[in-house]
Parts: C-alpha cells; structure tokens; sequence
C-alpha cells in the first residue's frame, strides 16, 4: 500500500509536471485539481483500501499529465525539424531547404493529441481506443472532426468525457464563427 511518504512524493511529482504546462489557465486548473485532491484524501488512514485506490488514481493522473507534456513536446520537436537546419542560428544567410527533415504524423496520432489537449485529465488509452474508433468512423483529421463531429458520433465514449469533448467543440465552433 501507499505510505504518507509515498503520497508526498506523488504530489511533488504531480507539482513538477504541473509546473511544466505552458498555458496559464490550464496550469492554474491542474494545481487546484491537484491541491484540492490531495488534501480532500489526506484524511485516510495509509493501509486503507481507499488510500490505495486514491494514491492509484493519482499516478494515473500524473502518468496522463506527462505522456501528454511528451506528446506536445514532440509536436514542438517535429516542428522544430520541419524548419531548415539553420533556422536557429544566428547566420541566417543560407536559404537551401533541401535537407529539411520532416516526420510524418498519423491522422489518428493527430486525434489522439487533439482529444488529449481537450481533455488533459483523460488517459492515454482511452485517446488511443477515441482516436481509433473516430478513425473507424472516417474521422482520421483533426480539422474533420472540429468541422463535423456531432454527439451521436461519440456514442462509444464515456459520458464523461463525452460531454466535456461536446462543450470544447462548441466553443472551438463558436470562435471559428467569430472569426
């Protein structure tokens, strides 16, 4: 089972990925979460069943934090690559893009950052088997599914994450109308 040592290390850990996050809004949101859920937990005994259960809940939490920190941390890589190899550099003189490496990237690991940036508490193999049922769907693009995504669509997902992907798809509608 956990013990309090074990909890504390989880929270800074939780703490260290937190402060990772670039958007200030989202990095203010994962602290309260974090903050609110430790101290709601910090009342149970150590060997208890719900300890266990709650300290597991967090790693998964924070394990999803960081393989979505990974994920935009290759996105920043592969766009990095996608500029010439002297962009960087303070001699801006050579304009040749002949050896400009590009990785390409699946639709479906497009869909699965996506759903994980709508969704920042959802874990990763729930975006997978997401990503991979709207693949089957013939939703395979991000741009397709923020177009044409509609609720019936998501009948496969938890209500849950259902709901909170449908409110981000309006308002992601809504400043496309805007615009």
């Amino acid at each position: 089972m956990s013990t309090p040592n074990h909890a504390i290390q989880l929270y800074r850990r939780c703490l260290r990925s937190i402060k990772l996050i670039r958007d200030y809004n989202q990095r203010a949101t994962f602290f309260e979460y974090t903050r609110d859920g430790f101290r709601r937990r910090r009342h149970l005994h150590p060997d208890s069943r719900e300890a266990h259960i709650a300290y597991q809940d967090a790693l998964e939490q924070v394990k999803s934090m960081e393989y979505y920190q990974d994920m935009q941390a290759t996105k920043l890589m592969e766009d990095k690559n996608k500029l010439p190899p002297n962009y960087f550099s303070k001699d801006t003189t050579s304009t040749d893009t002949s050896s400009i490496q590009t990785t390409p990237v699946s639709g479906k690991t497009q869909v699965v950052q996506w759903l994980l940036s709508q969704l920042p508490h959802m874990c990763k193999e729930d975006a997978s088997e997401y990503a991979a049922q709207l693949h089957d769907l013939g939703f395979d693009s991000v741009a397709f599914i923020e177009e044409e995504l509609i609720d019936d669509d998501l009948s496969f997902m938890k209500t849950a994450h259902r709901r909170v992907l449908m409110r981000q798809l309006s308002e992601i509608r809504a400043e496309k109308d805007s615009e």
